[in-house]
């Protein structure tokens, strides 16, 4: 087991009725003047904002609202944010929606500190120093961007879309009502569950140590996440399920399933690449495509964890420890087509054409290789992942 230091300093208020407490939770901490950020037209179908405002009336605390966030979200949608922030000297951010709503807030409070592009944290040139301070209340259970480090933004019209990670990241609070997400459409509950399982699978297959205990945090998630996604397949109304859909949410990107070993998210490198170039494609529908082919290049390379991977999580237990690992792929791949997920890129608006250009995209134009500890990705093995998925 690696070194490390853990440090979880987002507070979670979970539960029925927790988003009532949100004013006196900012005016507790001291807040005066914050800046809410929503997506589209369910924040206030859902009656959440106009809660929101209520509560923070009733605490005296003044606000001013950005929505209209979109998945994949651009960087035009943080440039406008932070100059509503920096125009009425906010001190304090609050986001309400999902991921894309929460890493739009995460760029716009460390570029208020920051005198250059807000792209440049995306593009590692400078690391953050400072940042406003931010909540959560969440409302689809997907990205677990409320308890993590990270904050992903596009620039679709350069082909670009990438994260960053950093301690300032992390909000001061989250605030989580799984009835929210009884509204979902299947289909953006079936994105969340991919995305979910993806934070803790690529994490799972990094390089271990035996009986890791971080890697048995991660089977167990992902059982459970199984377990509940088939629960709402029979009943999408299945209040319980949705709970823990969305507590493991949290859990699944906080770091915890990753202590003690690298983590390393290549899957989620190449999905990247294919949502900048196509921001139509939902981030867990790219990533269900991709992550099978990813499978299928290093489960020849990685036996004995694929072969875990099957006996832990899927109760595959035969004799020959390949063709276990192989047909735990396959389950997977299975699971997410009950979901109702597309499982090949050519189901999409994607040509063959274009598998090239996301391979230059993520190798850099053939500079740089994707990392990992058994062997890394060059420019052709990248492109065979892409042309498998196809």
């Amino acid at each position: 087991m690696n070194n490390f230091v853990f440090h979880l300093s987002t507070k979670l208020y979970f539960g029925d009725n927790q988003e009532h407490k949100v004013g006196q939770i900012i005016k507790e901490y001291g807040f005066h003047k914050v800046l809410i950020l929503g997506g589209e037209n369910s924040l206030i179908k859902s009656g959440l904002l106009a809660l929101v405002e209520e509560k923070l009336t009733e605490n005296k605390i003044k606000y001013h609202i950005y929505k209209g966030i979109t998945p994949n979200p651009e960087i035009k949608y943080v440039i406008e944010a932070l100059a509503i922030a920096k125009k009425e000297k906010i001190d304090f951010i609050l986001a309400i929606g999902g991921g894309s709503v929460i890493d739009v807030a995460k760029v716009v409070s460390v570029a208020y500190f920051y005198d250059g592009h807000p792209l440049d944290f995306n593009k590692h040139l400078v690391e953050p120093k400072q940042a406003l301070p931010l909540g959560v209340i969440l409302t689809h259970a997907a990205a677990g961007s409320e308890m993590s480090t990270s904050a992903v933004i596009s620039d679709s019209k350069n082909n670009f879309k990438q994260g960053f990670n950093s301690p300032l990241n992390r909000p001061l609070f989250a605030i989580e009502n799984p009835k929210y997400t009884l509204t979902l459409s299947p289909f953006q509950t079936a994105v969340g569950i991919v995305d979910i399982m993806m934070h803790t699978l690529e994490r799972y297959f990094n390089e271990s140590t035996p009986g890791l205990l971080s890697d048995a945090f991660a089977e167990a998630l992902l059982k459970n996440v199984i377990e509940n996604a088939n629960r709402l397949n029979l009943n999408p109304n299945d209040y319980e399920a949705r709970s823990n859909i969305m507590l493991a949410n949290s859990f699944s990107h906080n770091g915890i399933t990753g202590l003690g070993k690298p983590q390393r998210m290549p899957v989620h490198l190449l999905e990247h690449a294919l949502s900048a170039v196509f921001p139509e494609i939902a981030h867990g529908a790219g990533l269900a495509v991709i992550f099978p082919a990813w499978a299928r290049y290093y489960q020849k390379l990685d036996v004995a964890k694929f072969a875990q991977f099957a006996r832990n999580v899927f109760s595959i237990t035969g004799k020959d420890s390949e063709e276990n690992g192989r047909l735990a792929i396959i389950e997977l791949e299975q699971f997410f087509k009950k979901l109702g997920l597309k499982l090949h890129l050519r189901d999409f608006a994607v040509k063959e054409s274009d598998l090239e250009k996301f391979a230059l995209i993520v190798s850099q134009n053939k500079k740089v290789e994707i990392y990992h500890y058994l062997k890394p990705l060059d420019f052709n093995a990248i492109l065979q992942i892409y042309k498998d998925c196809y």
